[in-house]
């Protein structure tokens, strides 16, 4: 049977919080665990009474609230009460690997295991989580900062009398990510020009002062509407999911308008009396009264037409047959 040695270290019955000097410690094995907010799903890890679980998390993430940690204990362990303990640990040195079973880190809290078959752990990692202690659940009263780096589950043996097949035993740890009921939307806005002028950005009514830094939105429908005296108004709908980002580029147009001619090939078309090169391509064309002519053989027809500034605008011409029933 593996030895192993007695810690003489009086384990209180409520979570303590104790953060100190980093303290080496071995384990037997270590299992890394990556949290992703894009797999919300739990990763399982079987480890042995002396082994222990890197949980390694995201640098920054602003919809990861927390981690969540189950464990489920072997029933021969359950007789055994205050023989085992775990212990959370945070700082590791060097970050959790299965290469690695020599570790220094500051240890968290460190408790008895629960005499009952699974419990789970929650741990913030942001201030406002709103995470609470419940009948399923206890959450440690310590906040992670995740940009400093992985955790460390960890089993440990501390009193002598374990059951003799200790070490065949397996206990289950499952880590999961705990994601805010939000998500993100990034505008990027493309400028007609080097030297933007002025807008107005509003999501849902709402004014948004920085409209290109991360919008944190519920999930559902959402509308975007940019004003502006220099470019055109545009409006689009867009969709946020939860702890994801939804991205939009939109280009700005500026407010001279544009005219989209349509005829037959071998049309002449004029406007204001200039000879049309080019009819394929959409024309800026100066705000105010305009005419218009089309002209296809000796047939020609002219409109009057009223541009705004602002606005696009289509002129077709259009040649038909019509056939009815004599009376």
């Amino acid at each position: 049977m593996k030895t192993f040695r007695t810690v003489l270290t009086v384990l209180l019955l409520v979570p303590t919080i104790a953060l100190a000097t980093a303290e080496p410690f071995r384990v037997h094995a270590m299992t890394p665990i990556a949290v992703d907010v894009q797999r919300p799903e739990a990763q399982t890890a079987e480890i042995g009474y002396n082994d222990a679980v890197g949980i390694i998390l995201p640098k920054s993430n602003p919809f990861l609230k927390g981690v969540e940690v189950e464990i489920k204990i072997p029933q021969d362990i359950i007789a055994y009460r205050n023989s085992m303990a775990y212990g959370i640990y945070r700082l590791p040195q060097p970050v959790p690997s299965e290469k690695a079973i020599d570790y220094q880190a500051e240890q968290v809290t460190m408790q008895p295991l629960p005499s009952r078959l699974s419990f789970v752990l929650q741990i913030p990692l942001q201030k406002n989580s709103n995470l609470k202690t419940g009948p399923y659940s206890t959450v440690l009263p310590y906040v992670h900062d995740a940009s400093k780096g992985a955790l460390i589950f960890r089993l440990l043996p501390v009193m002598k009398g374990l059951p003799e097949n200790i070490e065949t035993l397996s206990f289950t740890v499952k880590v999961k990510p705990i994601l805010a009921d939000e998500g993100g939307f990034r505008l990027k806005i493309d400028y007609p020009e080097a030297s933007p002028k002025p807008i107005s950005v509003r999501i849902d009514e709402a004014l948004v002062v920085n409209p290109e830094s991360l919008q944190i939105l519920g999930p559902g429908t959402h509308q975007l509407s940019i004003v502006a005296d220099d470019y055109r108004n545009e409006v689009r709908v867009f969709t946020v999911e939860s702890a994801r980002t939804t991205e939009l580029t939109v280009s700005l147009r500026g407010t001279t308008p544009r005219l989209f001619l349509v005829a037959p090939e071998n049309a002449t078309i004029k406007i204001d009396g200039q000879m049309v090169e080019n009819t394929r391509e959409p024309r800026t064309i100066e705000p105010g009264d305009h005419t218009i002519l089309f002209k296809i053989g000796d047939y020609e027809i002219a409109k009057q037409v009223t541009i705004e500034k602002g606005h696009d605008y289509t002129t077709s011409m259009l040649i038909d047959i019509n056939f009815a029933e004599n009376p």
